[in-house]
């Protein structure tokens, strides 16, 4: 299966995956990119510290909880690691797609 394909159906299927939180999705995710050289995310981060106008200094994960919760308090995002926080994990599959598509149309030109 390819890695695009993999992420795909731990979005389907994260508790296949045993992956019950926002954190563990996280940390899934910033799995692959370890096991690809740091290759896989590349540039994730900040394109969405661009897209969203939160700036650079954002952790990964904190920038997401950030960008999904944006009415939320600065401790929010250590509760939401911990909880289902589904908006944060589906925005995390929605842009990382955006982004994995954006780097192929420039690769490809």
């Amino acid at each position: 299966m390819e890695l695009r394909e993999r992420l795909a159906d731990v979005r389907r299927r994260p508790h296949a995956y045993g992956l019950s939180t926002f954190g563990e999705v996280v940390a899934f995710v910033m799995g692959v990119d370890a096991a690809t050289d740091w290759q896989f995310l590349e540039g994730f981060r900040e394109w969405l510290a661009v897209k969203s106008g939160l700036g650079a200094n954002l952790a990964l994960p904190v920038l997401l909880v950030r960008i999904a919760y944006p009415d939320s308090g600065n401790d929010f995002w250590v509760a939401a690691m911990r909880e289902d926080s589904s908006k944060a994990a589906v925005l995390l599959f929605d842009e990382l797609e955006a982004f994995l598509e954006s780097k192929r149309l420039r690769n490809s030109e």
